[in-house]
C-alpha cells in the first residue's frame, strides 16, 4: 500500500513550486489524506516559480547533455571554457568538479566575484540541481537575482567541455506564482493540544526520497490524544521570493507566519524528510531528546537547518526532524525506491510505528535538557548575558514552558564559506562573531550577514578585532534586551 501510494505521488515528475504540475500532485495528496482525515484545508501562498524552458549547450560543435540550475536566468553567449579562477573574465566559463552539492554556494559566489560569465558543476554520472544564490548566505531578505549562469554537466559528459561553448539558455521566472499547503486534520476530544507532522511534496526530478515517501507514509499516523495535522509543504526545495538567499523552507515559513490560531496550542512538530535505505537519525531540540531516545536510537540534540522543521523551531514551537543519514541520489535523477529496494520501505515503516507510539503517549518536555545545554553555552558567552541566563536556568527549573519555548527563537544558523553546511547553534550570533573573527574565509550569519577580514597584516588584524568587538557588544544588548524582556514578563 505504501508502495502504491509512493508512485501515485511521483507519477507526475518534478514538481517545481508553483508550477501546473504542483496543482495535479495536490489533488493526489488530497485524495490521499482524505482517507484519514476529518477535514482538509487548502492553504494557497506566494512563491515563486522557476522553470528551464530551453537549454542547448554546444562546445566545439559536439551537443552535451545539461540542465541549468535555479534560478539561472535566460541567455545566449559564447565562451572560453577555463578551469582557475585566475583566469575568468566576461567571455569565459570555468568548469568545477565538485564533491558535494552544497559546495556550490562558495563557489557560484566566486564565480561571479571573479568576473566569470558562467560556470559549469559535475559531480557524479547522475544529473542534480541546486538552488544557485548571490548575496549574504543564509538570509531571508530580498537578494539579488543571480547574475551569472549556472549549469550542471553528468561526470562522463564533463570531458567534453572544452574550447570555445554556447550556452542558449530560456527560463521562466515568476515571482508571483501560487503553491498550495495540504493540511489533513484529525480531531480529538482536546483541540487545545496539537500536533503537526510535516513533509513537503515539492521535489526535484522524481523525488521518491526527498520527499514523497514521507507524503506518502502520512495517512498511516494517528493520535487518540492529540488533535493531529497532517501537512504537506510547498516551497522548500525553492520559492522563496525576492531571491532570498535562505532559499528553502518558504512554505512553512508563511504558513507559521499567517498561523490564525493560538501557536501555543501546537505541543509538538515532528518533521519528514529524505527518507532512503540509510539509516534513521533524529534532529530533536534539547527538551525533546529523552523522549526521542524512547522511540529511536540515533539521536542528535541540534536542529536541522536545511528543512521546514526549523521554521517550527525559530517560532518556538518544540520541534524533531526525522530523516536518513544520507540519499545517495539527493536531488538527483535517480531519486526513484524501485520493488528490490526494501529498506527505504522498512525505515519508512519503522518511522510510522515509532511516531505512532509517540503520539499516542502524554509528551513532555525535559526542561532540565536545555538547562544543561545553556549552562554548557555560558562557559564562553560573554558576562554580561551570563546573569541573565542564571535566572533563564531558574525559571526552567520552575518548569517553565513559556521560557522554554521562548528560548527556542534564540537558535540560528552560522555558515563559514570555507565548510559545506550551515551550523544551528543558541546564540548564535555571538557564534558567528567569534568565529569570523579568527576565520580566513567568509563566514555568514543568520539575521545579521556575511563578514569577512579583507587584509591578513598586523594593523588591519588588529582594527579588525576592534570592528568584530563592537558590533559583538551591539549584539550583547541586543540578546540582554529580549532576555530582560522575557524575565520581567515570567518573574
Amino acid at each position: 500500500m505504501l508502495l502504491e501510494r509512493l508512485k501515485a505521488l511521483s507519477k507526475y515528475d518534478e514538481i517545481i513550486t508553483g508550477s501546473s504540475a504542483e496543482i495535479k500532485i495536490v489533488r493526489e495528496i488530497k485524495k490521499i489524506l482524505e482517507e484519514k482525515s476529518d477535514e482538509i484545508r487548502t492553504t494557497p501562498i506566494r512563491v515563486l516559480n522557476w522553470e528551464q524552458k530551453d537549454l542547448l549547450f554546444e562546445c566545439e560543435s559536439k551537443i552535451i547533455d545539461a540542465l541549468a540550475l535555479p534560478y539561472s536566468l535566460s541567455i545566449d553567449i559564447e565562451a572560453n571554457i577555463i578551469n582557475n579562477f585566475q583566469e575568468c573574465n566576461e567571455r569565459s566559463f570555468i568548469k568545477i568538479k565538485i564533491e558535494n552539492l552544497y559546495e556550490i554556494n562558495k563557489l557560484y559566489i566566486k564565480a561571479v566575484e571573479s568576473k566569470c560569465a558562467g560556470i559549469i558543476f559535475s559531480l557524479d554520472n547522475e544529473k542534480r540541481k541546486f538552488v544557485i544564490k548571490y548575496g549574504d548566505l543564509i538570509n531571508y531578505k530580498p537578494s539579488y537575482p543571480p547574475p551569472i549562469p549556472a549549469i550542471y554537466v553528468r561526470e562522463n559528459d564533463f570531458i567534453n567541455v572544452k574550447g570555445k561553448c554556447r550556452l542558449l539558455l530560456k527560463t521562466d521566472i515568476n515571482p508571483f506564482a501560487t503553491g498550495y499547503i495540504i493540511e489533513g486534520i484529525k480531531n480529538s476530544k482536546d483541540e487545545n493540544k496539537v500536533i503537526h507532522i510535516t513533509a513537503h511534496h515539492d521535489h526535484w526530478f522524481k523525488g521518491e526520497r526527498d520527499n514523497l515517501l514521507a507524503v506518502a507514509l502520512m495517512p498511516e499516523l494517528y493520535s487518540n490524544l492529540y488533535e493531529t495535522h497532517l501537512i504537506t509543504f510547498t516551497a522548500e526545495e525553492s520559492g522563496s521570493v525576492y531571491f532570498s538567499t535562505f532559499s528553502w523552507s518558504h512554505g512553512s515559513r508563511e504558513f507559521l507566519r499567517n498561523y490564525n490560531k493560538d501557536i501555543h496550542n501546537i505541543i509538538m512538530n515532528i518533521n519528514l524528510d529524505n527518507i532512503s535505505e540509510e539509516d534513521i537519525i533524529i534532529k530533536a531540540l534539547p527538551g525533546l531528546s529523552a523522549f526521542s531516545k524512547k522511540y529511536f536510537s540515533n539521536i542528535v540534540t541540534t536542529p536541522e537547518i536545511y528543512s521546514d522543521g526549523y521554521s517550527y523551531v525559530k517560532r518556538g514551537i518544540p520541534s524533531i526532524t526525522i530523516e536518513s543519514l544520507g540519499n545517495t541520489h539527493y536531488h538527483g535523477e535517480y531519486d526513484i525506491i524501485d520493488k528490490g529496494d526494501n529498506k527505504a520501505l522498512i525505515n519508512a515503516n519503522i518511522i510510522i510505528n515509532s511516531i505512532n507510539r509517540m503520539i499516542n503517549e502524554n509528551i513532555e518536555y525535559k526542561l532540565e535538557e536545555m538547562q544543561e545545554q545553556l549552562k554548557e553555552d555560558m562557559k564562553s558567552l560573554p558576562v554580561k548575558l551570563k546573569s541573565y541566563l542564571v535566572n533563564t536556568i531558574d525559571l526552567l527549573e520552575k518548569n517553565s514552558i513559556e521560557m522554554y519555548r521562548n528560548i527556542l527563537s534564540f537558535y540560528g544558523g552560522v555558515l563559514s564559506l570555507d565548510k559545506p553546511y550551515a551550523k544551528v547553534e543558541l546564540f548564535h550570533k555571538i557564534r558567528g562573531l567569534d568565529e569570523a573573527k579568527n576565520s580566513k574565509d567568509t563566514v555568514c550569519i543568520e539575521d545579521l550577514g556575511c563578514i569577512r577580514k579583507l587584509r591578513n597584516d598586523e594593523i588591519y588584524s588588529r582594527y579588525y578585532s576592534y570592528y568584530i568587538n563592537e558590533l559583538k557588544e551591539i549584539i550583547v544588548t541586543e540578546y540582554i534586551d529580549k532576555l530582560y524582556l522575557l524575565l520581567k514578563k515570567l518573574l
